[in-house]
């Protein structure tokens, strides 16, 4: 049995000066990852992911909606790693 918090395809990342890959496979590790989103870039873009995300925690929105969100969030950052 899957993970009902389990993002369907995980979202692939580059962060950090070093732009290490990360793979994000769930609800909560987009949240660490949010968690660890520098200040300076949270507008809009994050906050809507931070929401829906928290809000998929929360039982009250899908993991695809939280993967969506964040999928958007990493594109609008120029972090995301097209597969």
């Amino acid at each position: 049995m899957t993970d009902r918090k389990s993002f369907d395809s995980p979202v692939k990342l580059q962060v950090g000066g070093d732009k290490t890959l990360r793979t994000v496979k769930s609800v909560e590790g987009a949240c660490e990852v949010l968690i660890d989103w520098p200040h300076a870039r949270r507008g809009p873009f994050y906050q809507s992911a931070r929401e829906v995300v928290e809000a998929a925690i929360a039982g009250t929105a899908t993991p695809q909606q939280a993967r969506e969100a964040f999928a958007a969030l990493a594109a609008h950052a120029g972090v995301i790693v097209d597969e």
